[in-house]
């Protein structure tokens, strides 16, 4: 079996000093040679792990035989080329490849045929319902939602509370993993789909969510999960104690100031991976990555950790933060950690970590990221509290159709499940799309596709 192809990446001496993408694509050349390797079984393994259910043998077939326009993952419309750059690629986690080899680079082929062909160019809008659906908020769920509701005809109006589109893709995600440009490119086909992309509309006061459900036939909430979570510990409070969202929202928003000399992250996920790498570039002299268990538990996207690594930044495993330190102008200075020890394995399956009585030690820091999750920020959306909301703050919806305790009022993406993939996100969004749809008895073009 061949070697699986590797993507050409900048140098990490190049790539620390600025936002330029870090990976570079596929050429024609290895996108063919790389598609070859697939062992096209039969059971298709991957189609099931994709959360959206892409048809992957046949679109990498399309790219072996050099069909490259034929290789669209049509249930990826409208991000392809976002997916092909963070997803979490659990096809390829299920690719029966890997049994015994690497398996096929999914991802970077879903990259290439989206970069070789923008997916939605040239596909004309279709003509205009009477429905109108209101979708709140512009990430990837919501995105999808707007997309497939368009298709079917409905006037889609998507409301944005802040200047920029795209939610965590634009606000939460560094532009050297999804360059501002294809982000743009993908919403400038949602435009010129007839899809209205209306920013710095926040709900709350002069937009209420019973103003939407007045005004249009049904309403989506996809207002993701931007509230990051604070560390539990005394002096997590403190002024140089700022979580990864609001860190990287602001660098998203063109704040370029470093936050700290000496900057340590707490987390081992994707979020705590971008913040890391995000502190290095705006030029802090230290970044040091506090994980609670081993590297090998570590849930960010796989490579993430040996990226950040080869730019400089540092881990330190089986340690948690215990208490913030201030120094006489009550600024952080230090944050005192706790050894830990791995237990028995948790609700997630894995270890649960454990600290060791006696094993304080201090870091030195002018900065904490805690990276740890995020929950939604539902109180300007929900003013009258007529939308349900669980014990976890996120909002409760019927599991088959996701609708809301309000009629007509749909929700999904991290709002109702609580920060997960992108590729989820989107799952939620064709979900909902299709209920509404179903609500407003309109015939469903994403059942067509899939036929």
């Amino acid at each position: 079996m061949a070697a699986r192809e590797k993507m050409a990446t900048l140098e990490p001496s190049e790539r620390v000093h600025s936002f330029a993408e870090v990976n570079l694509g596929f050429s024609p050349e290895q996108a063919k040679a790389e598609a070859m390797r697939c062992l096209t079984c039969a059971s298709e393994p991957c189609v099931d792990a994709c959360p959206v259910g892409n048809d992957i043998p046949r679109f990498v077939t399309a790219i072996a035989e050099g069909r490259f326009e034929d290789a669209v993952f049509t249930n990826s419309v409208p991000l392809t080329a976002v997916c092909g750059r963070v997803c979490y690629r659990p096809c390829e986690a299920a690719c029966l490849l890997g049994a015994n080899d690497e398996p096929v680079a999914i991802n970077a082929l879903e990259r290439f045929a989206a970069d070789a062909r923008v997916t939605l160019n040239g596909v004309p809008p279709p003509p205009a319902r009477k429905e109108r659906v209101a979708i709140v908020g512009s990430g990837p769920a919501g995105l999808v939602c707007a997309y497939e509701l368009r298709r079917a005809g409905c006037r889609v109006a998507v409301f944005e509370a802040t200047g920029v589109c795209g939610g965590m893709l634009a606000l939460g995600i560094p532009a050297y993993r999804l360059p501002r440009d294809v982000l743009e490119r993908e919403l400038n086909a949602l435009r010129r789909l007839g899809i209205h992309l209306v920013v710095n509309q926040p709900i709350g006061s002069s937009l209420s969510l019973d103003l939407l459900r007045k005004g249009f036939d049904a309403v989506f909430i996809a207002v993701g999960a931007h509230s990051g979570r604070r560390l539990g510990v005394p002096g997590d409070d403190a002024p140089g104690v700022i979580d990864a969202v609001a860190f990287l929202r602001a660098v998203n928003l063109g704040d370029l100031r470093p936050p700290g000399r000496r900057v340590v992250v707490v987390g081992g996920g994707d979020s705590a991976m971008d913040a890391a790498r995000t502190a290095v570039r705006l030029g802090c002299e230290e970044v040091i990555i506090l994980y609670r268990r081993s590297r090998a538990e570590m849930p960010c996207n796989p490579g993430e950790f040996d990226e950040a690594e080869a730019e400089g930044i540092k881990g330190m495993f089986l340690a948690a933060p215990a208490r913030v330190l201030t120094d006489e102008s009550g600024h952080m200075c230090a944050v005192e950690c706790i050894r830990m020890r791995l237990g028995e394995p948790d609700k997630s399956g894995r270890p649960r970590p454990e600290p060791l009585p006696g094993s304080e030690f201090v870091l030195e820091a002018d900065c904490i990221i805690p990276a740890i999750s995020q929950d939604p920020d539902l109180a300007a959306l929900n003013q009258t509290g007529a939308l349900k909301t669980s014990r976890w703050g996120t909002l409760e919806v019927d599991p088959e159709t996701l609708e809301t305790s309000l009629p007509g009022v749909f929700a999904g993406g991290d709002a109702v499940s609580g920060p997960r993939t992108v590729g989820e996100a989107m799952a939620m969004g064709r979900r909902a799309a299709a209920s509404i749809l179903k609500r407003l008895d309109i015939e469903n073009p994403a059942e067509a596709r899939t036929a």
